[in-house]
């Protein structure tokens, strides 16, 4: 358990996400910080984003719920992924996060494996690389006084373990986004089979899985253009443009992800956090 930290005399919510510098956006979306300088705990609700995070828990208690399971408090550092549907997580006051969000298979690339359940974390990273170096950044990220030093210090830490990217998953990964199960068997001779246990060694989710993600999140994002007003939507236009059989199929897929209709996740969106590849 973390030592308890004095909560700003200042009284306010911090979120900020940091780009990437070019050499490291191969393998990292975006770094997200958050920190809790009220005296009141925060619940957010984190939306699937298919990526897998790696989490550093830098001041008070940090607890996350994978949908209706109980809650558990996060260790100095953490892993959860690949995001397949929403966590819930808590910052008490005086509570300080740094999330590194990895790319298609990046995690697969820094630690040589991926997780396969979106209920699968890892509460001590250490154990992936057999050695106490994710402590040791721990404690020189705590130290740091300045969120550029802390993102600094995580990229540089990095560079060691970056590798480049194996043939098999160059076949899935065309630019920025994975191809077809059926693209990839078709232009390299594999069989499906083959080709969608790569996908699972190295994404950690199956085709058909990112298929169903790319049309909730394609559906998403044309809610938020509506400013949390359920009642100014167009919802066969929605359900059109996504790619949904009808408003049933919709819902479905909004309850599946995130235990939300539609229209009530537009009325909490402020409480809840998007990250996209």
């Amino acid at each position: 358990m973390n030592e308890e930290i004095d909560v700003n005399i200042t009284s306010f919510y911090e979120t900020q996400s940091i780009a990437v510098p070019e050499p490291f956006q191969d393998f990292f979306s975006h770094f997200y910080y958050a920190a809790n300088r009220t005296v009141h705990p925060i619940h957010k609700k984190l939306i699937p984003s298919f990526q897998t995070i790696l989490v550093f828990n830098l001041g008070n208690r940090i607890s996350f719920a994978f949908e209706n399971d109980n809650y558990f408090d996060a260790p100095n550092s953490l892993i959860l992924g690949p995001i397949k549907k929403s966590i819930e997580y808590t910052l008490s006051p005086g509570a300080e996060m740094l999330v590194a969000n990895f790319k298609w298979d990046a995690f697969y690339r820094f630690f040589g494996q991926s997780l396969k359940s979106y209920k699968e974390f890892i509460k001590q990273p250490d154990d992936l690389v057999k050695e106490a170096c994710f402590q040791d950044l721990w404690l020189q990220l705590r130290k740091a006084e300045t969120l550029q030093k802390k993102v600094t210090l995580l990229l540089d830490f990095s560079l060691p373990y970056l590798r480049e990217r194996e043939l098999g998953s160059a076949r899935i990964i065309d630019g920025n986004e994975p191809n077809s199960v059926k693209k990839i068997a078709a232009e390299s001779g594999y069989s499906e089979r083959n080709v969608q246990l790569n996908y699972q060694k190295y994404l950690g989710f199956s085709d058909k899985e990112l298929n169903r993600y790319q049309r909730f999140k394609k559906a998403i994002e044309c809610l938020t253009l509506f400013n949390g007003k359920p009642e100014s939507v167009d919802w066969l236009d929605i359900v059109t443009q996504c790619g949904y059989y009808d408003q049933s199929h919709l819902i479905h897929d909004f309850n599946f992800f995130i235990h939300l209709s539609p229209s009530h996740y537009l009325k909490l969106q402020e409480n809840i956090c998007m990250t996209t590849l």
